[in-house]
């Protein structure tokens, strides 16, 4: 073997073993929690995330199926991380907690994110469901729902329920089977669309007001423009018995009909 061939064989491994290095660096660590407990039809759930999506979707079932999905960029980072549960057979709760890093930690490139999957009974209630950097998906839950999200969407179908929302950024879109068990849905956004879906035999008490967006709808109502800005809406469908309250900043209303 010649010199230079000899230097080209040592510069390669040398690069080889860089990567390697980077690569085994840069390696996410990922912990899975996996939990079921029984669980009342009409039981609470209550869930605080900080960073991470969260599904949650109904099952013919008589448990809580939980999975929670910890990332993080290393293991002090992990070692910050805790899934706090406390769990009944009428009340879950479940909070992502952060303990304070060490003064001589200084990774900026650190980060982390928990990820929620809870399988529930269909008529349980989603009592303060918090996000703060987080989308929240809901399947086929027919009891009530209280959310609260800062960053991310909100898509839920199947309801039938009372329903409270509050989001700052981020689209909601929220679909009602029926009625049946709703006398009140209030939605509140920020910066973001505002998409409503109800039978098309509703019987709603409608007011909704946009200050920058557009308000549209399926079932006739008036829509009026301001002067200057925004937009509102207000009237009945059908008997009317169900108020509906739509507010929001910056975004558009839309009222759909199945």
């Amino acid at each position: 073997m010649n010199k230079n061939n000899h230097v080209n064989n040592k510069l390669l491994l040398s690069v080889l073993l860089l990567i390697a290095y980077t690569s085994f660096a840069t390696a996410d660590i990922t912990d899975v929690i996996d939990k079921s407990y029984d669980f009342n039809s009409d039981g609470r759930i209550s869930l605080s995330n900080i960073n991470g999506n969260v599904t949650i979707t109904a099952c013919d079932c008589k448990q809580v199926h939980l999975i929670a999905t910890v990332t993080a960029s290393d293991q002090k980072t992990r070692d910050r991380i805790n899934v706090d549960i406390s769990a009944s057979q009428s009340r879950l709760s479940v909070k992502t907690k952060y303990k304070k890093k060490d003064r001589d930690y200084h990774n900026r490139n650190n980060h982390s994110n928990v990820v929620y999957q809870l399988s529930v009974p269909n008529n349980v209630e989603l009592d303060q469901i918090e996000l703060v950097n987080g989308n929240l998906t809901i399947s086929n839950i027919t009891g009530k729902l209280d959310a609260d999200l800062v960053n991310g969407d909100l898509k839920s179908d199947g309801m039938t329920s009372d329903t409270e929302v509050s989001l700052v950024n981020g689209d909601m879109q929220i679909t009602f089977e029926n009625l049946r068990n709703t006398s009140k849905i209030k939605l509140n956004s920020v910066n973001g669309d505002i998409i409503v879906n109800l039978p098309s035999d509703a019987g709603v008490k409608v007011s909704a007001d946009t200050v920058s967006g557009k308000i549209s709808n399926d079932f006739g109502l008036t829509v009026k423009e301001g002067h200057y800005v925004g937009s509102d809406m207000r009237g009945v469908i059908g008997d009317g018995t169900v108020q509906l309250t739509m507010e929001n900043v910056n975004g558009q209303i839309k009222l759909k009909s199945l």
